[in-house]
């Protein structure tokens, strides 16, 4: 029988077909309990009757005559060279398959994920950290408290694998010989370990996550993309800095979107108090105004998680209850009392 994995991968990379017709496909099959691996066992003639959509209308790009077109020998080659690499393809019909990206993202939920590392976390809920790639030596401080106190609480951190708060996201809970989850905007072709994290226990206790082909390279557009699966790999997103939603050339910030699109799905997004940083971040402004949740004391979001249901019961829950003294925002705190932040 066919590798299922490799059926995705076929599918994945015939001409014409994108996330919307995949997604027309998968629904079809399941609607006939028919697997991924039954549309390369079907003739022509008889996917052109399952599927009477492709090729015309919104799916006229696709077309089943693709198929035979594929260089079959140069796709397997591929496939068993990531194969070899340790990456996974699961597909939308695998068990393995985030169930929370399929509740809040639905219909535009990535077809396929490829998985590097250590697979459990794909369905271990934990709440994301996001925020700006420039921020103070301050912020940087407080996201790492933040997801070292996660961490050392259970918790999975998950964030976009840029530089700034996502690093400093994925390094706080690696440090605390936690859990991580990195989502990238990029392909696993593309993977490169960052040099803080080369000394931590990475290998076992993180997972690389991303929608996008192996040789697709960052682009913004897939950041922003990514930054939707970052919510919704996630019971709770935490919003350390954002610009406004969109500055004085009309860009639009990566964070505030993930931030607005967080609230959209109906998860809780906690944003740190505006007075916590010199200037005061517009974009958190922005969000609490939108229904974010203000907070400047880290038990807040421990204090929420403990109240929901998970996977594995959390540790006890924290004691230090200290608010972030705003008056030393501009310097780093003391080395005894960092740690004690959040």
């Amino acid at each position: 029988m066919r590798n299922k994995e490799y059926s995705w991968f076929m599918l994945s990379n015939a001409p014409g077909f994108g996330e919307k017709s995949i997604h027309y496909i998968y629904d079809v099959l399941k609607k006939n309990d028919l697997s991924i691996n039954d549309l390369f066992d079907l003739g022509v003639t008889d996917l052109s009757k399952l599927f009477p959509e492709i090729g015309r209308g919104k799916f006229s790009r696709a077309n089943f005559s693709s198929f035979s077109n594929l260089d079959s020998d140069k796709l397997f080659s591929n496939f068993e060279k990531l194969k070899s690499e340790g990456i996974i393809i699961i597909g939308l019909d695998d068990d393995r398959y985030p169930k929370s990206v399929l509740e809040y993202m639905l219909e535009n939920a990535p077809p396929i994920l490829y998985c590097k590392g250590y697979l459990p976390l794909l369905n271990k809920k934990g709440v994301s950290i996001v925020g700006a790639r420039d921020v103070s030596d301050f912020g940087i401080m407080i996201t790492k408290s933040i997801a070292k106190s996660l961490a050392e609480h259970g918790i999975n951190v998950t964030s976009g694998y840029a530089k700034g708060v996502d690093t400093s996201a994925h390094l706080g809970a690696l440090e605390a010989n936690g859990t991580t989850t990195m989502i990238l905007s990029f392909g696993v072709n593309h993977i490169s370990i960052k040099r803080d994290m080369k000394d931590l226990n990475w290998e076992k206790n993180s997972l690389f996550v991303t929608q996008f082909e192996p040789y697709e390279k960052f682009s913004g557009q897939n950041a922003m993309a990514r930054n939707k699966l970052v919510c919704a790999m996630s019971e709770a997103i935490v919003v350390i800095a954002s610009g406004p939603e969109r500055d004085s050339e009309g860009k639009m910030s990566g964070t505030f979107d993930a931030g607005k699109s967080a609230l959209k799905m109906g998860i809780p997004v906690f944003v740190l108090s505006p007075q916590v940083l010199v200037p005061a971040p517009k974009g958190n402004i922005d969000l609490i105004k939108l229904g974010g949740i203000e907070f400047s004391n880290g038990s807040d979001i421990i204090n929420f998680l403990e109240n929901q249901q998970h996977d594995e019961p959390l540790k006890e829950s924290v004691q230090d209850n200290i608010k972030i003294n705003t008056s030393d925002r501009n310097s780093k705190p003391p080395a005894a009392i960092q740690t004690r932040l959040f």
